[in-house]
């Protein structure tokens, strides 16, 4: 008779549990991870106080943040494609379908570090190359934005108590999409005004679906707070996302204002003056010294909003902290994909100070641009460590919306839901 197969070896198979366990539970809430290595290789490369070596090691870290991303994808790809009813679950829950919006933002990082390092290296075609992944990004980050807003309206049930800061991550994404297309337009200004001068048109039209919406929603999250309390220990963390709004939106609208002044002065482009006109130039230039001045003074209130938030998140962060059965906040028992929530809102709150000093000559807020980018650039490094750690042991893979699903998750191919609950 025949030898039956060898059984598979208890590694092997332990190792393919593992594996499956993380694809089930890989949820849009990773793309946080993209989003921190992303912001921290760009305050790197454009750190106040420059130098090669930083540089060097922004674009390391942007090549890490590229491979990252590439996995997160794929790994995001496969889940749905091999759970059943998985991509409706997590749509439809209430808190994971908010992370969606972590996939354009942390895509949005990739893009501007293309056009910071790669464009002024290797010219035009990376500069296309450059505006055609920020049209995709730019569609995927409005799609998003209001796509989660229309779940929330028609497939999901919100409360009072229900309502929390993670209701700005989609949103927030239209607010990184415009201010990435401020980064855009100026590394393409030098070979294609025109595509410069369209892109400030369409990022100023997406930076307005995203920053008056957080607005209102930080609005709301505040008297829910005010009301209700502080988060859960758990949630804590969700307290510095209303900074992203504030910082994404004064660095973006900063940027705009300042590529649209630098396309009228050096490329004789406007947005607005019709070249016909026999006033045109001086027209044209006086509508840009004016978006650009209206642009520096509402990234001037942003930035002063964003105080206040960078502020209160850490007061209360530190007040948590200091209670005596919470002094193990930080503890690696306690490490959760939550952590991630301080290092990209206070990474753009950084950038939009960077540019205030750019812009103002200021060296004041040069020295607090420099300090939020050490303090980015350290935590990543502390929740990157922490979080390999916790892919190893697999502890880190827990998604709320398979929870909610009660274990009914099947396969479209392979061992089906009695073997999928087993591992």
């Amino acid at each position: 008779m025949p030898r039956p197969p060898p059984c598979p070896s208890k590694t092997a198979r332990s190792i393919g549990q593992r594996l499956n366990h993380a694809c089930l539970h890989l949820t849009p809430s990773f793309f946080s991870l993209n989003m921190g290595t992303g912001i921290a290789s760009i305050l790197l490369y454009n750190f106040p106080y420059p130098a090669e070596w930083l540089r060097i090691l922004g674009i390391i870290v942007f090549v890490l943040n590229v491979l990252v991303f590439a996995l997160l994808a794929g790994g995001n790809l496969a889940r749905y494609l091999r759970f059943k009813g998985l991509f409706k679950a997590t749509v439809t829950h209430p808190v994971a379908g908010m992370f969606w919006g972590t996939l354009p933002m942390g895509f949005a990082t990739i893009v501007n570090m293309v056009a910071y390092a790669c464009v002024p290296a290797w010219g035009f075609r990376w500069a296309q190359l450059a505006l055609g992944l920020w049209w995709i990004m730019a569609l995927l980050s409005v799609l998003v934005n209001l796509g989660m807003l229309f779940a929330m309206f028609t497939r999901q049930k919100h409360t009072f108590e229900s309502v929390a800061a993670v209701w700005l991550l989609p949103i927030v994404s239209s607010v990184v999409a415009a201010a990435s297309g401020g980064v855009v337009s100026a590394a393409i200004m030098p070979f294609s005004p025109s595509l410069a001068s369209s892109t400030l048109v369409v990022s100023y039209i997406i930076w307005g679906t995203g920053v008056p919406i957080a607005c209102f929603i930080i609005a709301l999250w505040l008297y829910r707070t005010v009301i209700g309390g502080v988060p859960a220990t758990a949630a804590l963390p969700s307290m510095f996302l209303p900074l992203g709004p504030c910082g994404q939106g004064s660095f973006g609208i900063i940027l705009l204002g300042r590529t649209v002044r630098e396309l009228a002065y050096q490329h004789d482009v406007g947005l607005a003056t019709p070249t016909s006109s026999p006033y045109a130039s001086t027209s044209l230039l006086g509508v840009a010294d004016a978006i650009y001045a209206g642009g520096l003074i509402t990234g001037l209130v942003l930035w002063g909003l964003g105080l206040c938030w960078y502020l209160l998140a850490h007061a209360v962060i530190i007040d948590h902290v200091l209670q005596r059965p919470n002094r193990n906040f930080f503890a690696p028992s306690r490490f959760s994909v939550g952590l991630w929530a301080f290092t990209f809102p206070i990474g753009v709150f950084a950038t939009a100070t960077n540019i205030l000093a750019v812009e103002l000559d200021s060296s004041a807020f040069r020295v607090i641009g420099a300090f939020l980018s050490v303090q980015v650039v350290v935590h990543w490094l502390y929740v990157s460590a922490l979080t390999l750690y916790k892919v190893g042991d697999g502890s880190i893979f827990v998604a709320p919306e398979v929870a909610a699903m009660e274990g009914k998750v099947s396969r479209r191919f392979g061992p089906q839901r009695e073997d999928l609950e087993k591992q």
